[in-house]
């Protein structure tokens, strides 16, 4: 779904140059740990499992943190990061909308692309812009002149400088095709409908097998930078079967690696070319799925190769690379996870688990390097992990969930337990690399629930007379009306001149207004009456199952944020009870015909637009704590604290006193 958004990314390399790291005596060591999706009922419940949690429970802090409204990634650790809330730092969601157009793009990074002289010569670079709004307190950290290392942040591409520390961008970085991730499944089996773009962002290309076994194809590429037609650069691919090996052999530009089935690749390099001036760098592995009796291949998205990106994703730019020479390779991609390509059912669990261990495995060895070295003072990393997992994973631990399976849940119902597990030996390892005297938080953006049923907000809207579609009378219930219906379009057959209200998004409602939208009829007068018509109705709706209410609450965007860029956000964000969320369609303006459908795919837990009075995140701290209920906004203030670094006026949390041992 979001991988089906390009992002458009000219390439062009700059450079910046390295901050002086300088570690400053009498000043704390602090450590931040991320980990996305973390359920604190979960932790309690798995606790006896948790070695060195349960010991920060003991001797220090474990409780649920407050999360956002909504509890969605993004959102979250942008108020994390600056300690605001949304209306200051203006992320909402993980899509925003084009009012004028009524169309979904991106909304976490701005693009602004490049010119070109006669079409070859790159005469301007791109500019890409952050969307999230506000300073961010390793920013504050760096201007009071503390070292900071800040590993796969969320919401950090383009990365901000620094000049007294590092920092590595996490999600929001694209892969080099300018999306979230695009994988590639390549098969011999593959018919004719099923080759081209999938849903939620794969390329199912066929292979065709000469007799002796070869096999020739291509790995399509980020769009051509000089085309307006957003033709695609492509590189060629060569195969070889080994039928008595049960291996193939891929050559990629003069690399050439023989895998055995069932096995990963080491990395390839890829190099696409846009014209003589602009080499385009990327880098990713092959898993072989079968040799025997079809030939089928997995290609991870193509990441920005690190060693060299077409656009910097660290601070200082050559960071990037400097880690790779240290450490080895690595996914330089935002949604670092395979989380399309199981949901699509194209890798298995296993492969799946076998990705997510091994990025688990490289940031662990990325943030104990930096805190081995030494030359800072304040060190993050965030984990996406737990996150991945959970959404992946939530129906072999739910018997009532539609894609549980009995079979897979004797073998991967534990999934998200030993993600957890691996979480609690991470946490255990930076403990003893960094010593009892560095003050520990760690933090989840969020928790979890299990995601039953899917909610399809604009059928809603039809179906309760807030949107028409072309050829609907006055009742929006006849049965004579379903063929206007449309799962698949953007917005199939709306009347826009009839039309009050519509969904975007992972849980956004937009008033069609007059002046804003393009083509709005809703007047300013009438605007207070209809948004709390429309949430008092909303929240009344009752699976037609089980009669259970399928919401918990619809928000007033004005209720919830204040600040600058509050009208940015939907006119009414509605939450849901467990088992129900916002469905895929909705979020990119299809119509389907029925409000309430089952949900049959992989991805099988979520939180985006659960309600945050459910949904809290973990808070844990190797220090003994002032006791309250506090909030995900409040971390920048308390490490902004801790090193007695002035607290912004603007911002919304409070430090939390944590107290000497």
């Amino acid at each position: 779904m979001i991988a089906a958004l390009a992002l458009l990314i000219l390439l062009v390399r700059c450079d910046n140059n390295a901050g002086s790291l300088i570690k400053k005596s009498g000043l704390p060591i602090v450590i931040v740990l991320g980990f996305d999706g973390a359920d604190p009922k979960l932790v309690q419940q798995w606790i006896d499992d948790l070695p060195n949690i349960r010991k920060l429970q003991q001797d220090g802090l474990f409780q649920p943190l407050g999360t956002t409204n909504p509890p969605e990634s993004p959102v979250a650790w942008a108020s994390f990061a600056t300690g605001m809330n949304p209306g200051k730092h203006n992320i909402f969601d993980f899509l925003k909308r084009d009012p004028k157009t009524y169309f979904p793009d991106i909304g976490l990074v701005e693009i602004h692309k490049s010119k070109w002289l006669w079409g070859t010569v790159p005469i301007s670079k791109p500019r890409l812009i952050n969307q999230r709004k506000g300073a961010t307190f390793w920013k504050l950290l760096d201007q009071a002149g503390v070292s900071a290392d800040v590993l796969r942040m969320p919401l950090t591409f383009p990365p901000e400088q620094l000049s007294h520390g590092r920092l590595l961008s996490g999600l929001g970085v694209p892969d080099v095709r300018g999306t979230w991730g695009t994988y590639f499944y390549y098969a011999t089996d593959l018919t004719q409908w099923d080759i081209g773009d999938t849903e939620f962002g794969g390329k199912m290309v066929r292979l065709e097998l000469k007799d002796d076994g070869s096999a020739s194809t291509e790995i399509e590429g980020p769009q051509d930078p000089r085309r307006t037609d957003y033709k695609r650069v492509s590189i060629p691919m060569k195969l070889q079967l080994n039928t008595t090996k049960n291996s193939v052999r891929i050559e990629v530009q003069g690399q050439t690696q023989e895998i055995q089935e069932r096995q990963w690749s080491d990395w390839f390099n890829f190099q696409f070319s846009a014209g003589p001036f602009v080499r385009i760098h990327g880098s990713s592995r092959f898993f072989v799925l079968e040799t025997y009796p079809e030939l089928r291949l997995y290609l991870s998205p193509i990441s920005l190769d690190p060693k060299s990106p077409p656009t910097p994703i660290s601070s200082p730019a050559g960071y990037s690379a400097e880690l790779v020479g240290r450490l080895g390779m690595y996914k330089s991609l935002g949604w670092i996870h395979e989380t399309w390509g199981l949901n699509e059912e194209r890798i298995d669990e296993d492969v799946f688990l076998q990705d997510l261990f091994r990025n688990m495995d490289m940031l662990e060895k990325m943030l104990l390097s930096e805190i081995r070295e030494g030359r800072s003072n304040f060190y993050a990393a965030v984990f996406t992990a737990t996150d991945s997992a959970s959404h992946m994973f939530y129906r072999l631990m739910d018997p009532l969930h539609p894609r549980y399976e009995p079979e897979l849940a004797a073998k991967f119902g534990d999934a998200v337990k030993r993600i957890y597990q691996r979480m609690d030996s991470i946490l255990g390892n930076i403990q003893r690399a960094a010593g009892q005297d560095a003050i520990l938080i760690v933090v989840s953006d969020h928790g979890f629930h299990t995601w039953r049923k899917e909610f399809n907000t604009n059928t809603w809207l039809v179906r309760s007379g807030f949107m028409l579609l072309q050829g609907m009378e006055s009742d929006p219930n006849t049965k004579k009306l379903d063929n206007l219906f449309s799962g698949g379009s953007f917005f199939p057959n709306v009347d826009w001149s009839r039309t009050q209200a519509y969904a975007l998004g992972l849980g956004q409602i937009y008033i069609n207004m007059k002046g804003r939208e393009g083509k709005g009829i809703v007047t300013r007068e009438e605007y207070p009456s209809l948004v709390r018509k429309i949430a008092q109705k909303i929240v009344q709706y009752r699976d037609p199952d089980s009669g259970d209410l399928v919401l918990e609450n619809a928000y007033l965007k004005h209720d919830i944020y204040h600040g600058p860029y509050a009208e940015n956000a939907g006119d009414i964000q509605i939450s849901f009870r467990s088992g129900y969320r916002t469905s895929w369609q909705t979020s990119l303006g299809a119509v389907p015909e029925n409000i309430l459908v089952a949900n049959l795919k992989k991805w099988s837990g979520d939180h985006c637009a659960s309600d945050e009075s459910d949904t809290q995140g973990i808070l844990l701290i190797n220090r003994k704590v002032v006791p309250g209920k506090y909030r995900i906004i409040d971390i920048a203030p308390t490490v902004l604290k801790l090193f007695n670094v002035p607290i912004p006026a603007d911002i919304d949390g409070q430090a939390i006193a944590v107290t000497s041992r």
